[in-house]
Formats: C-alpha cells, structure tokens, sequence
C-alpha cells in the first residue's frame, strides 16, 4: 500500500482499521478532536476550520487541492471515481483493474513579491492595450488627413477609396 495523505502530520491515529472496508480513527494534534481517518471527507475540512491550528495550517489547506489523479495504465474501460476513493476503495482493488494512485502535487498560494509580479505584468499588458489603441488611432487620423488632402487636390473618392488602405 502506499504511502498515507499528506495532511496525516497534523494528527494522531487513534484506532487503526479493523478491516479493509474501516477507515482509522484521528485526533487532531491542535485541539484533540477526534475525526474519521478519511483525509478528504473529514480531516482537511476539520483543519480548514479548526481554531486551534496555526493560520499557516489552516490557509494552506484552504487552498491546496490534494485530490488523488487515477492513471489507467492497462484501458481507458476501468474507472473508479475519486469519491470512491475517498470512501475507502482499498490499494489492492484499485492495482487488480490496473490503476495507480498518484498524489496530486498542490500549487501554492503565491508570495508577496509574486503577486507584485503579476500586477506589475498587468500593468505592462494594460499600457501595451492602450499603446495599440493610441497607434490605430493615429493610423485612423493620418488616413483621414491623407483623404482630406486627396479631396481637396480634386481626386475621386472612388480612386481614393481604391488606393488607401482599409480600417
């Protein structure tokens, strides 16, 4: 069997698995409250809201997403639903129809100096929308003035309309 859920570190396990249709028993290691074993349904929603967790803890499992991906390595006929997972599908069943656990790896929150990046980079893409406006209308008002100075020289609008370049 594999290796247990990340978020197994910030509790104890309590009671084991009586069998393989069990799930343990876990005491959170903040406040002592004592939760089913099952990371997703029970213990990363216990943490997200658990008072007695530092805030680092909490808002990192606020924003991680540590769902397990399933790879079909043997057909794409073979599915087992993530819920399922959770609910207590056992390792063993999962390698007899071909199927691999693969932990998600989370993304985390961006840093200060990253999120001033990304406004900065927002700020570049905003000046460079306006630049591009800026530059068609003075495209739009050079076309003009070329139209102007055409009529007024006395030649067709036809022959005008033909030689200058479109909007």
């Amino acid at each position: 069997m594999g290796g247990r859920h990340a978020v197994w570190q910030y509790f104890e396990e309590t009671e084991p698995r009586a069998n393989s249709k069990s799930h343990p028993k876990a005491k959170c290691i903040y406040c002592g409250e004592k939760v089913r074993g099952q990371p997703k349904s029970f213990m990363i929603p216990h943490l997200r809201k658990c008072s007695a967790a530092p805030s680092s803890v909490t808002q990192q499992w606020q924003v991680e997403s540590m769902a397990l991906t399933i790879v079909t390595p043997l057909s794409a006929s073979s599915s087992v639903s993530e819920a399922s997972l959770d609910m207590g599908s056992d390792h063993s069943e999962l390698a007899a129809e071909g199927l691999e656990l693969v932990p998600h790896t989370p993304q985390r929150m961006p840093g200060p100096a990253q999120l001033q990046q990304l406004e900065l980079l927002r700020l570049k893409a905003r000046v460079a929308q306006c630049q591009a406006k800026a530059a068609e209308a003075q495209f739009t008002a050079e076309r003009f003035a070329a139209r102007i100075k055409l009529q007024s020289l006395g030649v067709p609008d036809n022959e005008i309309d033909a030689n200058l370049p479109s909007l």
